[in-house]
């Protein structure tokens, strides 16, 4: 199968480009320039030089982070190249360095009077300055703010890097081959029960033979945030996150709440369905996600994925669908599965200059199909909000997961529509449940072992059974007594990228999950005008807070019911699922 993979020239050559190099010298002048210019002054100009100011404070920030997107997709494609991860560290240590003397203009910028900040409120920037001053009560010195960028690169940027390259060169030993991680992974979804049981085996295996280095790395990833934490006088190790996601703590709770709530009548209930399947009452959690007997998944090929892809948009809206295209006809995604490249999948925003890019795995199962369309959702999102520039448009993550999670249910009841039997709608049915509550009961699970972790972390370094004991706590507390989990499965934490790179981010997930469970009720409800609508909220980026853009679609996520309402489309699924099977 022949699998496309992105062409990064619309930023560099390659990365011995000499372009680049100018870039940061380019770079390095403009920060000295603007410095000069603004450095202890901000207090003294008046509301058109302070617009222009943070002009000028956008087109740094577009070429510091042209230079580091591309950086970051050449070396994720090909981690064990010596010479690309040299270069990605160079670049991060360099851009971070001279990016360092621009610190001083959000302090100084948050310590200005409200009035001055009046010409920013019928402006792009109106939701931005409004958020960037949030921090202003968690923000420190300039010599000390300095001085956590820099330690960043020993720190918590350090174990990030020697985390993803320790997980890329694993190697796990399976029928006498020594596989990847997404080799692995995948044999851990086979229709073959023997090497699905004897892959989870490996896999648990593998990672326990190296569990010292994943535990060192999170209590470090862990120490480093409650460091964070006590410095700025945030309250819980999430704050951060939730400060930075523009949502309060007691939305979150309400969320995982809900969730919680509805481990039994959902979670349990379906994992008990699924059970009289496989021979008992009981599921080994190598089953979990297995394809169930009797059923043989047709292997699908790029280009039909891309027809069942770019329909679900198109038919939805020709807009989307035109952006689809764009795509797969730029070279905007990398699909192929080769040596050195991360696992998973990932739509990267990159800059307004240039164009997100998409990385796949792709192995020609339905669960790709719906990935492409997730990562999709993501890229349509990422194009239409970079036309507000780059300050503005970053979305928060309470709507980042949003275009992607609909993208998905856009491509399921796009197939579930065209299925010819009932064998094919409880096929498609049993998927979407799963991915349902993968992403929704699952990533609370993860947001609470985090919780927990980083809680008793705070008091003393943990040892590697007392952070698989939360693990296998929190993950039975949402799988139910209904999943048998092995002793191995208790190290599974370890290979979950999220931990490390960007802690407490899961709860995104289930967020986007339920908000789009109830957007998409209303879409079903009242079509007329919802397209529209729709496309307005992608394009705001983060122009707006996420309440605001919810109320032209009569939502608000902090009524407990509206996230009752997602559970309620998972529910009556597997109402659906139940009356053919």
């Amino acid at each position: 199968m022949l699998l496309p993979q992105w062409n990064l020239n619309e930023f560099y050559e390659s990365f011995k480009d000499e372009n680049i190099n100018k870039d940061i010298l380019k770079l390095k002048k403009k920060i000295n320039s603007f410095s000069k210019k603004y450095r202890g002054k901000l207090c003294g100009f008046g509301k058109k030089s302070l617009f222009k100011s943070l002009e000028e404070f956008e087109e740094i920030e577009e070429l510091s982070q042209k230079i580091r997107s591309f950086a970051f997709l050449t070396h994720c494609t090909d981690q064990t190249n010596k010479e690309k991860t040299k270069f990605y560290q160079y670049i991060e240590e360099t851009v971070l360095d001279i990016q360092n003397e621009i610190i001083f203009y959000g302090l100084e910028l948050n310590e200005l009077e409200e009035k001055s900040l009046s010409i920013f409120k019928e402006t792009k920037f109106k939701n931005w300055v409004v958020n960037h001053r949030k921090f202003k009560k968690y923000q420190q010195s300039e010599a000390t703010e300095k001085l956590l960028v820099d330690k960043s690169l020993t720190s918590s940027s350090a174990w990030v890097r020697f985390f993803d390259q320790t997980i890329t060169r694993l190697k796990f030993k399976f029928k006498k081959r020594n596989l990847s991680e997404t080799e692995i992974l995948n044999f851990m979804s086979s229709a073959n029960e023997n090497d699905r049981k004897e892959a989870a085996n490996v896999f648990g295996k593998t990672l326990k033979e190296n569990i010292f280095n994943f535990s060192f790395v999170i209590n470090m990833i862990s120490k480093d945030l409650d460091i964070d934490k006590k410095l700025r006088g945030f309250k819980y190790s999430e704050s951060s996150r939730h400060l930075s996601n523009q949502i309060d703590k007691s939305d979150v709770d309400s969320l995982v709440e809900t969730v919680t709530e509805n481990y039994v009548p959902i979670c349990h209930r379906y994992y008990k369905y699924k059970a009289n399947f496989f021979g008992g009452k009981k599921l080994n959690y190598w089953n979990r996600n297995a394809p169930y007997p009797g059923h043989k998944e047709k292997r699908i090929s790029w280009n039909e994925a891309k027809y069942i892809v770019t329909k679900s948009y198109t038919d939805f809206d020709e807009r989307f669908g035109k952006i689809v295209k764009m795509f797969f006809n730029n070279s905007w995604i990398d699909a192929k599965i080769s040596n050195g490249k991360t696992s998973g999948a990932f739509s990267h925003p990159t800059v307004p200059s240039c164009n997100p890019k998409i990385l796949l795995n792709f192995q020609g199962k339905i669960r790709d199909v719906m990935t492409l369309a997730h990562e999709l959702g993501h890229g349509i999102h990422q194009y239409l909000a970079n036309k507000n520039g780059l300050l503005v448009a970053d979305t928060p993550l309470t709507l980042a997961e949003t275009a992607s999670v609909f993208g998905e249910m856009l491509t399921f009841r796009s197939l579930l529509r065209s299925a010819k039997n009932n064998e094919e709608k409880k096929f498609l049915l049993r998927s979407k449940i799963e991915d349902m509550l993968n992403t929704v009961f699952r990533q609370i699970a993860f947001f609470k072992f985090e919780r927990e972790l980083h809680k008793q972390r705070s008091s003393s370094e943990l040892s590697e059974d007392q952070i698989s004991d939360i693990w296998l706590r929190t993950q039975k507390e949402s799988l139910g007594n209904n999943v048998v989990l092995t002793d191995n499965y208790k190290y599974f934490w370890a290979y979950i990228p999220h931990f490390i790179h960007s802690p407490f981010y899961v709860y995104a997930y289930a967020f986007g999950d339920c908000l789009v469970n109830s957007l998409y009720s209303k879409f079903e409800e009242s079509p007329n005008g919802f397209n529209d609508k729709y496309l307005n909220l992608l394009y705001s980026g983060g122009s707006k807070n996420y309440q605001v853009l919810l109320k032209d679609f009569g939502l608000n996520p902090k009524d407990k019911n509206f996230w009752q309402m997602g559970m309620n489309l998972i529910k009556n699924l597997i109402d659906d699922l139940e009356k053919i099977s």
